[in-house]
């Protein structure tokens, strides 16, 4: 593991908040970074790794003919592709005009994924249940208001909270080679009955308390 500066241990354990406007509102954006690839933040789940876990029933995952999955065992290839720090697993690369495409049916509260080597060239574009988008390009994307431009040897999970509301699609796009990135996770919108039945068990809960305190007070 490398020594990390108080700038990065900061970002480790903080949050940056970013409000970017979309579809004529202002909506916020929570993002958090994370120093190394694991474990997945709090309530998430992995939804592609590229290697056994693949995007499945609520989710797709497709990449035009400028992506391409690659291993981390095969290191660098100069000016095409570098593995996250760490990673020798299999990877996603998107170079020049490529884009690749995470999609969500019911919607999603939360994402992250790995990512290495940033680039300014690199665009994440997150497009709202009902239509609505929000573009993060280069630092943007991972919070520094320093870059780590090209830098090979840095790698951090990246995590945002949509604040309340739900993204239905996630594209990742470049103008340059290249954007890499593993290990995609997040936290889907619950059902509605799931919903119904937390709604339920508050109602429940909050019938036992105040039938604790009445009996509490008549005691």
């Amino acid at each position: 593991m490398r020594n990390r500066n108080p700038l990065r241990a900061l970002f480790a354990t903080a949050a940056a908040t970013a409000v970017l406007a979309a579809a004529g509102s202002a909506s916020a954006l929570t993002m958090t970074i994370y120093n190394t690839d694991g474990p997945l933040p709090a309530g998430q789940t992995m939804i592609e790794d590229f290697d056994s876990i693949h995007a499945s029933g609520d989710f797709t995952f497709t990449g035009d003919s400028n992506t391409f999955v690659r291993s981390g065992l095969l290191g660098l290839d100069p000016n095409v592709s570098a593995p996250p720090p760490g990673d020798t697993t299999n990877y996603l690369t998107v170079v020049t005009n490529g884009t690749a495409t995470l999609t969500s049916a019911k919607g999603l509260n939360q994402f992250s994924f790995y990512l290495g080597s940033p680039d300014t060239f690199n665009f994440v574009t997150f497009t709202k249940m009902g239509g609505g988008t929000i573009t993060l390009q280069g630092a943007e994307i991972w919070g520094a208001a320093t870059g780590d431009n090209g830098n090979q040897g840095w790698g951090r999970r990246v995590s945002y909270n949509f604040d309340g509301e739900a993204v239905s699609k996630i594209e990742f796009s470049s103008t340059g080679n290249s954007f890499e990135f593993d290990s995609l996770a997040g936290t889907a919108v619950p059902e509605p009955a799931t919903w119904a039945m937390m709604i339920m068990g508050f109602g429940t809960a909050g019938s036992m308390l105040r039938r604790r305190r009445t009996a509490s007070t008549f005691a």
